[in-house]
């Protein structure tokens, strides 16, 4: 198997390390990655036209854009080819609204875009020991259970710093936490984001819940803007207005 490996946090950070050891067992592995942080570009793109290109080895490159830069650029450019695109391992839990958000996300919806099988993968901050113990585990639960597929993304979440243990996978729905944003107004004009929590009742079988109970989740993950329940409803409003 052909997997491109990429992340948001940069080709040298140490989730994208782990992974390209981890995955030797599972095929031949090729990162092309950001050249820096790209933390929360979502599946923004800024490589159009032209952008710099780092070769640091055979399997290694580095791209001066996002981390869907970096997949496109995997895709078209460099012509891999790859049967799998995996991103990660992202430092902090991509679950709830910040999937919304995430680079390491947006890579996995851009390897969507081009009809291939994407899986991606996230620790509590700096909380990488979960991936090291669990990580085949996880992959091995995956290819067993045939669920690699390029109708949606694999988002997979592996236990917050709250366990230090694993509990089990489970296949989880996505939850929304609500939260209060604020800023801190800085010197010179600068503002700084804030976020804090607000009581929450936890979902059962959501990633949310997952996390905070010690669980392992894989959550998929659909690509764009479809939705087939807002539609039905959509047109059964319409469809309710027009009856004589």
């Amino acid at each position: 198997m052909k997997i491109l490996l990429t992340n948001d946090d940069g080709y040298n950070a140490i989730g994208i390390k782990i992974l390209f050891e981890k995955l030797q067992k599972y095929g031949e592995v090729t990162i092309v990655a950001p050249h820096t942080h790209m933390s929360g570009a979502s599946v923004s793109r800024v490589f159009w036209n032209e952008s710099k290109v780092y070769k640091h080895s055979d399997q290694i490159y580095s791209v001066e854009g996002t981390p869907a830069d970096a997949v496109h650029f995997a895709i078209f450019g460099l012509k891999l080819n790859p049967d799998l695109v995996v991103s990660g391992i992202n430092d902090g839990l991509n679950i709830g609204l910040d999937t919304i958000y995430s680079g390491t996300v947006g890579a996995g919806m851009e390897a969507l875009k081009a009809n291939i099988a994407a899986i991606a993968f996230s620790c509590d901050f700096n909380f990488f020991a979960p991936a090291e113990t669990d990580f085949e585990t996880v992959m091995d639960f995956i290819i067993s259970h045939q669920l690699l597929t390029n109708k949606y993304l694999l988002n997979v979440n592996f236990i917050s710093k709250k366990h230090t243990k694993s509990k089990g996978i489970l296949l989880t729905d996505i939850a929304f936490r609500p939260m209060n944003n604020y800023y801190l107004e800085g010197p010179n004009g600068t503002y700084k984001n804030r976020r804090s929590y607000l009581p929450y009742e936890y979902i059962p079988n959501t990633d949310l819940w997952a996390a905070e109970y010690g669980y392992t989740s894989i959550t998929p993950l659909k690509l764009g803007n479809r939705t087939f329940t807002g539609l039905t409803e959509l047109r059964k409003r319409v469809n309710e207005h027009e009856k004589p």
